[in-house]
């Protein structure tokens, strides 16, 4: 039997990684809000699934991704703004870890509303720049 997911999960991590090899600061930030998001639809599919385990991963990848996007703040030169991304981000970690205890498609929502609410927000500003 050919294993399809096991082939587009390398094909998927291949292409994560010719992206991000010629990206800037800032559309790599872009790549890790649409990596969360799309890994955030998986772990919605695992809790409905009862795919305990998998959830289980797709949640540590979340918080690993979330740490990414705070990792990438200026506390610096970001003052205000820079606080409040980090007080969000912190947020949706202890929302996820609510939600995974709890399968909680609710609590997966309310990430998703920050989350897209915040990759919207970069992607004006990218244009912006641009």
């Amino acid at each position: 039997m050919i294993d399809f997911a096991a082939g587009y999960q390398a094909y998927q991590h291949t292409s994560v990684n010719v992206k991000a090899s010629g990206a800037d600061i800032h559309s790599l930030v872009g790549m890790l809000f649409d990596g969360f998001l799309d890994e955030l639809a998986r772990t919605e599919g695992h809790i409905q699934a009862k795919r305990h385990d998998k959830k289980a991963a797709s949640v540590e990848k979340l918080l690993k991704i979330l740490g990414g996007l705070d990792a990438s703040l200026d506390q610096d030169k970001g003052g205000e703004v820079a606080v409040n991304m980090h007080n969000l981000y912190q947020f949706c970690g202890q929302a996820l870890l609510r939600a995974s205890l709890r399968d909680s498609l609710t609590e997966l929502a309310d990430v998703r509303t920050v989350m897209t609410d915040l990759q919207q927000g970069w992607q004006a500003l990218l244009q912006h720049r641009a």
